[in-house]
């Protein structure tokens, strides 16, 4: 067994195997008895106690906090969790199947690349590999005459649409703690490329306000412009002659949409109950789509966020897939002094164990391929980069809460 990090930066690094668990790969002390459970527990506190110093570090340093959230961040809500993508390719067979067949009727190279895309259970090559041969060759429809294209579409984003189970409080949480700041400082930006609503929803439990680009008058209407707008106590500020913020307000952008968002003509609609909702579906054309209203003018505040001076940005549960998502940050990595990037990941890897020939998944720790472009093959980390393997539940919890800017809240949900 191969030594697992859990935490790194450039300087330091916690980690264990079977025989031990490790600070800078030097051994800790350990009891009789004490196995890879017991090691990888005590690897965990130090690893937290690590990064909650990091943290806290980090928000007292940076004035802009940004953070961007995906896929991970919603697998922990109970009953409504997000799938994995086994989970949600086994919840479209049945379309992927009726495709496929469609896809796999020409001999030659069609049938390899579909064949190797099927083996490998990868939903966003499929879709790009559909849309690809339907520009080719005319929509796939079935015996009705319907787009089998559309209606996996409508599955993926009914995937998507997840109610917060009573159990789910970290997503409350982070945005509280998040949130516990200086009021003068600027908003916290949340950014996301989930379609769901459970930070909205988290949101609204606590009676917190969301300026997410669209009107606070009904019909809610999607304008960028609404980005620039505060909520500020306007007789405190006449009293103090200086802007008095409202606490308990966060900036939310979603990169690739959302389940509750419609277009009607030319305007973006915000709807409890969408048909056809307004979201970059997961297939290649998605970079091309996010050069497009609503999503370019998220991208660009993400953009305009990282090249700020002071800025840290927290990712959690993104898998660095997304190229234009990819290429904005690497591009204040490398060029932004004043930046910090704190990335919470998780991943397993397939191992046969020895002496057997059965197969078995485990925890794969940081590595460079969970992290890549911040993590070089032989395990070095970039300066202003800290990295957590952890889950998004586990790492809320070991968040440190700022109490010096406690807002109380009249709210059944609490839970700090």
């Amino acid at each position: 067994m191969d030594k697992i990090f859990i935490y790194k930066t450039a300087t330091k690094s916690v980690s264990y195997d079977e025989t031990q668990w490790y600070i800078n790969d030097e051994p800790q002390p350990q009891k009789d008895g004490d196995g890879v459970s017991e090691f990888k527990a005590k690897a965990n506190i130090e690893a937290f106690r690590l990064i909650a110093q990091d943290i806290s570090r980090y928000t007292s340093h940076f004035k802009n906090i940004a953070v961007l959230t995906a896929a991970g961040t919603s697998m922990e809500n109970g009953k409504n969790g997000g799938k994995t993508r086994t989970e949600l390719w086994d919840s479209y067979k049945h379309e992927i199947e009726a495709i496929s067949k469609i896809l796999m009727a020409n001999e030659g190279v069609l049938k390899e690349k579909c064949t190797s895309i099927i083996k490998a259970q990868n939903i966003e090559d499929f879709l790009s590999f559909t849309i690809l041969y339907e520009k080719l060759n005319g929509e796939i429809k079935d015996e009705h005459g319907d787009s089998l294209r559309c209606k996996l579409e409508k599955k993926i984003a009914d995937a998507c649409r997840l109610k917060l189970d009573d159990t789910n409080k970290h997503h409350q949480d982070f945005i509280r703690k998040l949130t516990a700041r200086k009021p003068s400082d600027p908003r916290v930006q949340l950014y996301t490329t989930n379609y769901d609503t459970l930070f909205e929803q988290a949101a609204q439990r606590m009676n917190y306000t969301i300026i997410d680009g669209f009107s606070f008058s009904y019909p809610r209407i999607f304008n960028g412009t609404n980005f620039d707008h505060d909520i500020v106590f306007r007789e405190h500020t006449r009293i103090k002659q200086e802007e008095s913020f409202v606490p308990n307000v966060i900036q939310l952008f979603k990169l690739h949409g959302s389940i509750d968002w419609e277009k009607i003509g030319d305007k973006i609609y915000q709807k409890e109950h969408t048909e056809h909702p307004c979201i970059i579906y997961p297939a290649s054309e998605k970079y091309e789509s996010s050069y497009e209203q609503p999503y370019f003018e998220m991208m660009s505040h993400l953009q305009t966020t990282l090249r700020k001076e002071g800025t840290l940005l927290i990712v959690a549960g993104f898998g660095f897939q997304d190229k234009h998502i990819q290429n904005v940050i690497k591009e204040a990595v490398f060029q932004n002094p004043n930046f910090h990037i704190l990335i919470v990941c998780y991943g397993t890897k397939k191992v046969i164990e020895e002496g057997e020939k059965k197969e078995k998944w485990i925890e794969s720790g940081i590595t460079h391929q969970l992290t890549p472009e911040y993590v070089s093959e032989d395990g070095k980390v970039m300066p202003n980069v800290t990295i957590l393997f952890s889950k998004f539940k586990a790492f809320v919890e070991n968040y440190p809460y700022n109490d010096s800017y406690n807002i109380n809240i009249l709210n059944q949900d609490e839970t700090i």
